[in-house]
Protein backbone atom coordinates (compact mmCIF):
# COMPACT_ATOMS: atom_id res chain seq x y z
CA UNK A 1 0.00 0.00 0.00
CA UNK A 2 1.29 3.39 -1.38
CA UNK A 3 2.00 6.09 1.62
CA UNK A 4 1.13 9.53 0.71
CA UNK A 5 0.74 13.18 2.13
CA UNK A 6 -2.34 15.24 1.71
CA UNK A 7 -2.82 18.82 1.08
CA UNK A 8 -5.96 20.93 1.55
CA UNK A 9 -6.03 23.56 -0.90
CA UNK A 10 -8.30 26.81 -1.38
CA UNK A 11 -9.01 30.00 -3.36
CA UNK A 12 -10.75 33.38 -4.08
CA UNK A 13 -10.87 34.66 -7.04
CA UNK A 14 -12.69 38.25 -6.39
CA UNK A 15 -12.99 38.56 -10.47
CA UNK A 16 -12.44 36.81 -13.76
CA UNK A 17 -9.04 38.42 -14.59
CA UNK A 18 -7.40 35.84 -12.17
CA UNK A 19 -7.04 32.48 -12.93
CA UNK A 20 -5.49 29.59 -10.68
CA UNK A 21 -4.05 26.71 -11.01
CA UNK A 22 -2.93 23.80 -8.23
CA UNK A 23 -0.24 20.93 -9.22
CA UNK A 24 1.07 17.77 -8.21
CA UNK A 25 3.26 14.84 -9.68
CA UNK A 26 2.07 11.67 -11.06
CA UNK A 27 3.26 8.65 -13.20
CA UNK A 28 6.53 8.26 -11.24
CA UNK A 29 7.07 11.88 -11.69
CA UNK A 30 6.98 11.58 -15.57
CA UNK A 31 3.51 14.07 -15.65
CA UNK A 32 1.78 16.25 -13.43
CA UNK A 33 -1.92 16.66 -12.63
CA UNK A 34 -3.35 19.78 -12.61
CA UNK A 35 -6.72 21.28 -10.77
CA UNK A 36 -7.58 24.33 -12.33
CA UNK A 37 -9.83 27.56 -10.16
CA UNK A 38 -11.06 30.46 -12.21
CA UNK A 39 -14.53 30.68 -11.23
CA UNK A 40 -15.06 34.47 -9.40
CA UNK A 41 -16.43 35.43 -6.00
CA UNK A 42 -16.77 31.23 -4.60
CA UNK A 43 -14.58 30.33 -2.17
CA UNK A 44 -13.07 26.85 -3.47
CA UNK A 45 -11.74 24.24 -1.57
CA UNK A 46 -9.98 20.73 -2.72
CA UNK A 47 -7.45 17.93 -1.93
CA UNK A 48 -4.67 16.10 -3.38
CA UNK A 49 -2.15 13.66 -2.25
CA UNK A 50 1.50 13.24 -3.09
CA UNK A 51 1.83 9.45 -2.73
CA UNK A 52 4.87 7.45 -3.36
CA UNK A 53 4.17 6.07 -6.72
CA UNK A 54 3.42 9.71 -7.70
CA UNK A 55 7.46 10.66 -7.40
CA UNK A 56 10.51 8.95 -9.25
CA UNK A 57 11.92 5.93 -7.76
CA UNK A 58 14.80 7.47 -6.64
CA UNK A 59 13.11 10.55 -5.29
CA UNK A 60 12.28 11.38 -2.00
CA UNK A 61 9.42 14.45 -2.46
CA UNK A 62 6.97 15.74 -4.43
CA UNK A 63 6.44 19.19 -5.14
CA UNK A 64 3.26 20.62 -4.87
CA UNK A 65 2.63 23.94 -6.36
CA UNK A 66 0.28 27.03 -7.37
CA UNK A 67 0.59 29.49 -10.06
CA UNK A 68 -1.94 32.34 -10.43
CA UNK A 69 -2.52 34.32 -13.55
CA UNK A 70 -3.67 37.69 -13.71
CA UNK A 71 -5.03 39.27 -17.05
CA UNK A 72 -4.05 36.17 -18.71
CA UNK A 73 -0.10 36.27 -17.73
CA UNK A 74 1.47 34.49 -14.70
CA UNK A 75 1.82 36.07 -11.62
CA UNK A 76 3.15 33.91 -8.68
CA UNK A 77 4.31 30.74 -8.15
CA UNK A 78 4.58 29.22 -5.05
CA UNK A 79 6.00 25.71 -4.16
CA UNK A 80 6.78 22.71 -1.79
CA UNK A 81 8.58 19.62 -1.83
CA UNK A 82 6.51 17.28 0.18
CA UNK A 83 7.84 13.66 1.19
CA UNK A 84 4.77 11.43 1.19
CA UNK A 85 6.83 8.90 3.13
CA UNK A 86 7.27 10.80 6.37
CA UNK A 87 5.26 14.33 5.69
CA UNK A 88 8.44 16.69 5.60
CA UNK A 89 8.61 19.67 3.52
CA UNK A 90 12.04 20.48 1.94
CA UNK A 91 12.64 22.89 -0.75
CA UNK A 92 10.04 25.08 -0.66
CA UNK A 93 9.72 29.05 -0.89
CA UNK A 94 6.92 29.09 1.77
CA UNK A 95 9.15 27.47 4.24
CA UNK A 96 8.47 30.45 6.85
CA UNK A 97 5.12 31.72 7.55
CA UNK A 98 6.89 35.21 7.28
CA UNK A 99 7.77 34.28 3.77
CA UNK A 100 4.40 34.37 2.31
CA UNK A 101 3.57 37.95 2.57
CA UNK A 102 0.72 39.37 0.38
CA UNK A 103 1.01 41.98 -1.88
CA UNK A 104 -0.55 44.16 -4.32
CA UNK A 105 -1.11 47.99 -5.68
CA UNK A 106 -4.33 49.76 -7.28
CA UNK A 107 -4.99 47.33 -9.12
CA UNK A 108 -5.24 44.22 -7.33
CA UNK A 109 -4.34 42.06 -4.31
CA UNK A 110 -3.11 38.71 -3.25
CA UNK A 111 -2.86 37.08 0.06
CA UNK A 112 -1.84 33.15 0.36
CA UNK A 113 -0.47 31.11 3.36
CA UNK A 114 0.91 27.60 4.11
CA UNK A 115 0.58 25.12 6.97
CA UNK A 116 3.40 22.40 7.03
CA UNK A 117 1.50 19.55 9.46
CA UNK A 118 4.07 17.00 9.05
CA UNK A 119 1.30 14.06 10.00
CA UNK A 120 -0.41 16.19 12.32
CA UNK A 121 -0.29 16.57 16.16
CA UNK A 122 -3.00 16.18 18.36
CA UNK A 123 -6.56 17.27 17.12
CA UNK A 124 -4.39 19.15 14.84
CA UNK A 125 -4.70 18.36 11.05
CA UNK A 126 -2.20 15.66 9.33
CA UNK A 127 -3.32 17.89 5.93
CA UNK A 128 -1.22 20.61 4.48
CA UNK A 129 -2.83 23.59 3.92
CA UNK A 130 -2.47 26.06 0.96
CA UNK A 131 -4.77 28.83 0.44
CA UNK A 132 -4.61 31.71 -2.30
CA UNK A 133 -6.70 34.97 -2.20
CA UNK A 134 -6.66 37.52 -5.50
CA UNK A 135 -8.76 40.21 -5.84
CA UNK A 136 -9.14 44.10 -7.20
CA UNK A 137 -7.07 46.81 -5.60
CA UNK A 138 -8.40 47.68 -2.21
CA UNK A 139 -6.09 50.31 -0.73
CA UNK A 140 -8.81 53.13 -1.34
CA UNK A 141 -11.75 50.43 -1.17
CA UNK A 142 -13.98 53.52 0.90
CA UNK A 143 -13.78 56.03 -1.69
CA UNK A 144 -14.70 54.05 -4.46
CA UNK A 145 -17.80 53.27 -3.50
CA UNK A 146 -18.06 56.82 -2.09
CA UNK A 147 -20.54 57.80 -4.91
CA UNK A 148 -22.94 54.96 -3.32
CA UNK A 149 -22.08 55.11 -0.07
CA UNK A 150 -21.49 58.37 1.21
CA UNK A 151 -24.37 59.76 2.69
CA UNK A 152 -25.15 56.66 4.65
CA UNK A 153 -24.13 56.52 8.06
CA UNK A 154 -20.21 55.52 8.58
CA UNK A 155 -22.39 52.98 11.64
CA UNK A 156 -24.38 50.86 8.31
CA UNK A 157 -20.33 50.06 7.33
CA UNK A 158 -18.93 46.09 7.42
CA UNK A 159 -15.75 47.04 8.53
CA UNK A 160 -12.65 43.99 7.65
CA UNK A 161 -10.45 43.51 10.91
CA UNK A 162 -7.44 42.40 12.12
CA UNK A 163 -7.48 40.63 15.56
CA UNK A 164 -4.63 40.95 17.48
CA UNK A 165 -3.36 43.01 14.63
CA UNK A 166 0.19 43.98 15.82
CA UNK A 167 1.25 40.16 16.68
CA UNK A 168 3.47 40.15 13.42
CA UNK A 169 6.52 41.41 15.11
CA UNK A 170 9.21 39.09 16.82
CA UNK A 171 11.94 42.45 16.89
CA UNK A 172 10.89 43.18 20.82
CA UNK A 173 10.91 39.15 21.52
CA UNK A 174 14.33 39.03 20.52
CA UNK A 175 15.60 41.33 22.74
CA UNK A 176 14.15 39.22 25.73
CA UNK A 177 15.36 35.61 24.71
CA UNK A 178 18.32 36.34 27.33
CA UNK A 179 16.18 37.05 30.01
CA UNK A 180 14.95 34.60 32.73
CA UNK A 181 12.16 36.47 33.72
CA UNK A 182 10.47 35.88 30.19
CA UNK A 183 11.49 32.33 29.89
CA UNK A 184 10.18 31.52 32.95
CA UNK A 185 7.02 32.72 31.45
CA UNK A 186 7.51 31.30 27.74
CA UNK A 187 8.39 28.07 29.87
CA UNK A 188 5.66 27.42 31.66
CA UNK A 189 3.35 28.73 28.69
CA UNK A 190 4.55 26.31 25.93
CA UNK A 191 4.24 23.55 28.29
CA UNK A 192 8.32 22.88 28.28
CA UNK A 193 9.23 23.97 31.57
CA UNK A 194 11.07 26.66 32.71
CA UNK A 195 14.85 24.50 32.82
CA UNK A 196 14.55 23.56 29.09
CA UNK A 197 13.14 27.31 28.31
CA UNK A 198 16.70 28.65 29.83
CA UNK A 199 18.67 26.57 27.32
CA UNK A 200 17.04 26.81 23.85
CA UNK A 201 18.64 28.55 21.05
CA UNK A 202 17.16 31.38 19.86
CA UNK A 203 15.58 30.29 16.54
CA UNK A 204 13.90 27.95 18.46
CA UNK A 205 12.41 30.72 20.97
CA UNK A 206 11.22 32.09 17.99
CA UNK A 207 9.40 29.75 16.40
CA UNK A 208 7.55 28.93 19.63
CA UNK A 209 6.73 32.37 20.12
CA UNK A 210 5.41 32.52 16.69
CA UNK A 211 3.16 28.93 17.38
CA UNK A 212 1.63 30.72 20.75
CA UNK A 213 0.96 34.21 20.04
CA UNK A 214 1.65 35.76 15.90
CA UNK A 215 -2.05 36.06 14.40
CA UNK A 216 -0.88 38.15 11.89
CA UNK A 217 1.84 37.98 9.19
CA UNK A 218 1.78 40.85 7.03
CA UNK A 219 2.70 44.63 8.15
CA UNK A 220 0.19 47.17 9.12
CA UNK A 221 1.25 49.42 5.86
CA UNK A 222 0.40 45.89 4.00
CA UNK A 223 -2.36 45.23 5.46
CA UNK A 224 -3.79 48.77 4.88
CA UNK A 225 -3.29 48.20 1.25
CA UNK A 226 -5.61 44.80 1.47
CA UNK A 227 -8.33 47.20 2.80
CA UNK A 228 -7.97 46.09 6.47
CA UNK A 229 -9.96 48.95 8.67
CA UNK A 230 -10.30 48.16 11.80
CA UNK A 231 -7.61 47.12 14.14
CA UNK A 232 -7.71 45.33 17.40
CA UNK A 233 -4.60 46.73 18.98
CA UNK A 234 -3.43 46.34 22.84
CA UNK A 235 -0.65 48.76 23.77
CA UNK A 236 1.56 47.69 27.21
CA UNK A 237 4.24 47.24 28.67
CA UNK A 238 6.25 44.56 28.25
CA UNK A 239 5.80 41.89 31.14
CA UNK A 240 9.87 42.24 32.32
CA UNK A 241 9.00 46.22 32.59
CA UNK A 242 7.42 46.24 36.37
CA UNK A 243 8.07 49.64 36.71
CA UNK A 244 5.91 50.52 33.70
CA UNK A 245 8.68 53.09 32.29
CA UNK A 246 9.34 51.61 28.63
CA UNK A 247 7.88 51.48 25.22
CA UNK A 248 4.53 50.40 24.50
CA UNK A 249 4.14 47.17 22.48
CA UNK A 250 1.18 45.34 21.18
CA UNK A 251 0.53 42.12 24.31
CA UNK A 252 -0.47 39.21 23.28
CA UNK A 253 -0.90 37.87 27.43
CA UNK A 254 3.07 38.34 27.49
CA UNK A 255 4.47 38.16 23.93
CA UNK A 256 5.41 41.98 22.74
CA UNK A 257 4.36 42.40 19.12
CA UNK A 258 4.74 45.37 17.45
CA UNK A 259 4.98 48.89 18.90
CA UNK A 260 2.54 51.25 19.64
CA UNK A 261 4.31 54.43 18.26
CA UNK A 262 5.27 53.58 14.96
CA UNK A 263 1.77 51.72 14.76
CA UNK A 264 0.14 54.91 14.89
CA UNK A 265 2.67 56.67 12.51
CA UNK A 266 1.76 53.60 10.08
CA UNK A 267 -1.92 54.42 10.06
CA UNK A 268 -1.80 58.25 10.02
CA UNK A 269 1.17 57.62 7.42
CA UNK A 270 -1.33 55.66 5.17
CA UNK A 271 -4.49 58.35 6.14
CA UNK A 272 -2.18 61.14 4.63
CA UNK A 273 -1.52 59.07 1.28
CA UNK A 274 -5.40 58.10 1.02
CA UNK A 275 -7.58 60.64 1.95
CA UNK A 276 -10.60 58.74 1.14
CA UNK A 277 -10.09 56.63 3.34
CA UNK A 278 -10.95 56.06 7.60
CA UNK A 279 -9.52 53.90 9.95
CA UNK A 280 -11.18 52.46 13.26
CA UNK A 281 -8.47 51.32 15.98
CA UNK A 282 -9.76 49.76 18.85
CA UNK A 283 -7.77 50.05 21.93
CA UNK A 284 -8.10 47.52 24.96
CA UNK A 285 -5.88 45.07 27.49
CA UNK A 286 -7.70 41.90 27.13
CA UNK A 287 -5.60 38.77 28.22
CA UNK A 288 -2.70 40.61 29.76
CA UNK A 289 -0.56 38.34 31.69
CA UNK A 290 -0.49 40.72 34.56
CA UNK A 291 -2.23 43.97 35.89
CA UNK A 292 0.77 46.60 35.50
CA UNK A 293 1.17 45.95 32.10
CA UNK A 294 -1.63 48.14 31.11
CA UNK A 295 -1.28 51.80 30.79
CA UNK A 296 -3.48 54.29 31.56
CA UNK A 297 -5.68 56.27 29.51
CA UNK A 298 -3.34 59.40 30.12
CA UNK A 299 -0.56 57.53 28.67
CA UNK A 300 -2.57 56.44 25.55
CA UNK A 301 -3.75 59.54 24.67
CA UNK A 302 -0.03 60.75 24.82
CA UNK A 303 1.06 58.37 22.32
CA UNK A 304 -2.05 59.55 20.01
CA UNK A 305 -1.58 63.33 20.34
CA UNK A 306 2.10 62.75 19.60
CA UNK A 307 1.58 60.65 16.25
CA UNK A 308 -1.32 63.19 15.57
CA UNK A 309 1.00 66.10 16.16
CA UNK A 310 4.13 64.43 13.85
CA UNK A 311 1.98 63.29 11.04
CA UNK A 312 1.34 66.32 9.61
CA UNK A 313 -1.89 64.07 7.85
CA UNK A 314 -4.37 66.77 8.43
CA UNK A 315 -6.07 63.83 10.14
CA UNK A 316 -8.17 64.32 13.32
CA UNK A 317 -9.43 61.66 15.98
CA UNK A 318 -13.00 60.53 16.25
CA UNK A 319 -14.84 58.52 18.98
CA UNK A 320 -18.05 56.37 19.55
CA UNK A 321 -20.00 59.74 19.29
CA UNK A 322 -19.11 59.89 15.25
CA UNK A 323 -20.39 56.77 14.22
CA UNK A 324 -23.31 58.27 13.37
CA UNK A 325 -21.93 60.46 11.23
CA UNK A 326 -21.88 59.94 7.47
CA UNK A 327 -19.02 58.93 5.33
CA UNK A 328 -19.31 62.53 3.75
CA UNK A 329 -19.38 64.18 6.86
CA UNK A 330 -16.56 62.40 8.36
CA UNK A 331 -14.11 62.86 5.07
CA UNK A 332 -15.06 66.65 5.55
CA UNK A 333 -14.22 66.91 8.96
CA UNK A 334 -10.79 65.11 9.06
CA UNK A 335 -12.11 62.68 11.37
CA UNK A 336 -10.43 59.95 9.83
CA UNK A 337 -9.04 57.87 12.52
CA UNK A 338 -11.70 56.88 15.18
CA UNK A 339 -10.18 55.64 18.69
CA UNK A 340 -12.96 52.86 20.23
CA UNK A 341 -11.89 52.28 23.63
CA UNK A 342 -12.77 48.50 25.28
CA UNK A 343 -14.40 48.18 28.68
CA UNK A 344 -12.39 49.00 31.28
CA UNK A 345 -10.51 52.50 30.19
CA UNK A 346 -12.25 55.03 32.73
CA UNK A 347 -11.58 58.01 30.69
CA UNK A 348 -10.66 61.09 31.71
CA UNK A 349 -13.34 63.05 33.82
CA UNK A 350 -11.93 66.61 33.07
CA UNK A 351 -13.32 65.74 29.42
CA UNK A 352 -16.13 65.93 28.03
CA UNK A 353 -17.38 63.01 25.18
CA UNK A 354 -16.57 65.32 22.55
CA UNK A 355 -13.07 66.25 24.00
CA UNK A 356 -11.76 62.68 24.35
CA UNK A 357 -9.17 60.68 22.45
CA UNK A 358 -10.42 57.43 23.69
CA UNK A 359 -13.97 56.92 24.97
CA UNK A 360 -15.45 53.32 26.45
CA UNK A 361 -17.45 51.52 23.61
CA UNK A 362 -19.39 48.82 23.81
CA UNK A 363 -19.28 45.94 21.52
CA UNK A 364 -22.27 42.74 20.87
CA UNK A 365 -18.98 40.32 20.01
CA UNK A 366 -19.56 36.45 19.10
CA UNK A 367 -16.27 35.45 21.32
CA UNK A 368 -16.48 33.24 24.09
CA UNK A 369 -13.95 30.87 25.76
CA UNK A 370 -15.44 27.84 22.77
CA UNK A 371 -13.42 29.71 20.54
CA UNK A 372 -10.13 27.44 21.55
CA UNK A 373 -10.36 25.15 19.09
CA UNK A 374 -9.87 23.87 15.91
CA UNK A 375 -13.49 22.60 15.07
CA UNK A 376 -15.12 24.79 12.59
CA UNK A 377 -18.36 24.03 14.14
CA UNK A 378 -17.82 25.86 17.03
CA UNK A 379 -17.16 29.06 15.41
CA UNK A 380 -19.87 28.32 13.27
CA UNK A 381 -22.64 27.89 16.22
CA UNK A 382 -21.17 31.23 17.73
CA UNK A 383 -22.01 33.43 14.58
CA UNK A 384 -25.59 31.40 14.42
CA UNK A 385 -25.94 32.48 17.80
CA UNK A 386 -25.46 36.16 17.10
CA UNK A 387 -28.46 38.63 16.43
CA UNK A 388 -30.34 41.56 16.11
CA UNK A 389 -31.73 41.64 19.73
CA UNK A 390 -28.66 40.83 20.81
CA UNK A 391 -26.92 44.29 19.59
CA UNK A 392 -29.26 45.97 21.57
CA UNK A 393 -27.27 49.02 23.70
CA UNK A 394 -24.34 48.43 22.12
CA UNK A 395 -22.38 50.65 20.02
CA UNK A 396 -21.22 48.11 17.63
CA UNK A 397 -20.76 44.38 16.62
CA UNK A 398 -17.66 42.01 16.55
CA UNK A 399 -18.05 38.76 14.59
CA UNK A 400 -15.03 36.99 15.25
CA UNK A 401 -13.89 34.63 12.39
CA UNK A 402 -10.94 33.29 13.91
CA UNK A 403 -10.18 29.99 16.47
CA UNK A 404 -7.44 29.18 18.47
CA UNK A 405 -5.62 25.40 18.82
CA UNK A 406 -4.82 27.08 22.75
CA UNK A 407 -6.84 24.50 24.15
CA UNK A 408 -6.77 21.51 21.76
CA UNK A 409 -5.26 18.63 21.94
CA UNK A 410 -1.79 18.74 20.47
CA UNK A 411 -2.32 22.48 19.59
CA UNK A 412 0.08 25.50 21.07
CA UNK A 413 2.14 22.89 22.61
CA UNK A 414 2.48 20.04 20.05
CA UNK A 415 4.09 22.37 17.81
CA UNK A 416 6.40 24.00 20.16
CA UNK A 417 9.48 21.53 19.03
CA UNK A 418 8.56 21.64 15.50
CA UNK A 419 11.33 22.14 13.64
CA UNK A 420 9.29 24.11 10.68
CA UNK A 421 8.86 27.58 10.57
CA UNK A 422 5.77 26.56 8.98
CA UNK A 423 3.75 24.95 11.82
CA UNK A 424 1.36 28.21 13.33
CA UNK A 425 -1.23 26.24 15.03
CA UNK A 426 -3.33 29.12 13.75
CA UNK A 427 -2.76 28.60 10.25
CA UNK A 428 -3.76 25.01 10.36
CA UNK A 429 -7.29 26.40 10.51
CA UNK A 430 -7.13 29.44 8.56
CA UNK A 431 -8.28 28.67 5.17
CA UNK A 432 -10.67 25.88 6.53
CA UNK A 433 -12.31 28.32 9.03
CA UNK A 434 -12.57 30.82 6.04
CA UNK A 435 -14.36 28.78 3.41
CA UNK A 436 -16.95 28.19 6.32
CA UNK A 437 -17.89 31.59 7.41
CA UNK A 438 -16.70 34.47 4.79
CA UNK A 439 -20.18 32.74 2.65
CA UNK A 440 -21.81 32.51 6.06
CA UNK A 441 -21.14 36.50 6.15
CA UNK A 442 -22.55 37.00 2.61
CA UNK A 443 -25.76 35.14 3.26
CA UNK A 444 -26.43 35.91 6.59
CA UNK A 445 -25.35 39.63 7.75
CA UNK A 446 -28.26 41.58 5.72
CA UNK A 447 -30.98 39.84 6.89
CA UNK A 448 -29.34 39.08 10.96
CA UNK A 449 -27.95 42.47 11.88
CA UNK A 450 -29.24 46.03 11.84
CA UNK A 451 -28.18 48.09 8.93
CA UNK A 452 -27.17 50.81 11.39
CA UNK A 453 -24.79 49.51 13.99
CA UNK A 454 -21.16 49.00 12.51
CA UNK A 455 -20.19 45.54 11.76
CA UNK A 456 -16.68 44.43 12.48
CA UNK A 457 -15.29 40.74 10.94
CA UNK A 458 -12.31 40.02 12.46
CA UNK A 459 -9.93 37.55 11.40
CA UNK A 460 -6.12 36.11 12.22
CA UNK A 461 -4.20 36.66 9.03
CA UNK A 462 -6.64 39.51 7.59
CA UNK A 463 -6.96 38.82 4.08
CA UNK A 464 -8.28 40.76 0.72
CA UNK A 465 -11.35 38.29 0.30
CA UNK A 466 -12.33 39.69 3.62
CA UNK A 467 -12.25 43.00 2.41
CA UNK A 468 -14.28 42.08 -0.56
CA UNK A 469 -16.74 40.07 1.24
CA UNK A 470 -17.20 43.80 3.60
CA UNK A 471 -16.97 45.81 0.79
CA UNK A 472 -20.11 44.09 -1.14
CA UNK A 473 -22.08 44.13 2.25
CA UNK A 474 -20.94 47.77 3.08
CA UNK A 475 -23.12 48.14 -0.57
CA UNK A 476 -25.90 46.38 0.30
CA UNK A 477 -26.42 48.06 4.31
CA UNK A 478 -25.69 51.57 2.98
CA UNK A 479 -28.24 51.26 0.17
CA UNK A 480 -30.62 49.91 2.36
Amino acid sequence: MSTSKGVDFYAYLGDNRFYVQFQKPKSWGGSTATTPWGTADQMYANNLQISESDIGLTSHTGRFQWTLDYEGNPMVNKYAEIAPSDGTVGDSNMKSMFDTQSFGNNDYAVSYGFYDSSFGKGSLTNQDQSYVYATGGKSTWMGDIAGQVGNAPFSSFVLPGAHDSGMFDTSCVKTLQNNYAFLNVLGTAAGIGVAIAQTLAPDVITRIVVNLAMTQKDTIPTMLNLGIRYFDFRPGYCTTDQGATGPLYHQHNFIPGYAFAPFLNDILSYLGQHPSEIVVVALGHAGFYQDYMKPSTATLESYIKNAISQSNSGVSVGNKLDLNSSYNDLIASGKRLIILGQCGFPGDPSQSPEQALIYDASKYDSYTDAYQTTDVNVIMNALNSMNADGQNGNDYTVLQLQGTASGASGGIFGSAATLSDASSPLMSTKAHFDNNTYPWIQNNVAGRFKKDQLLVCLNDFADNALTDCCVKLTQQRANG
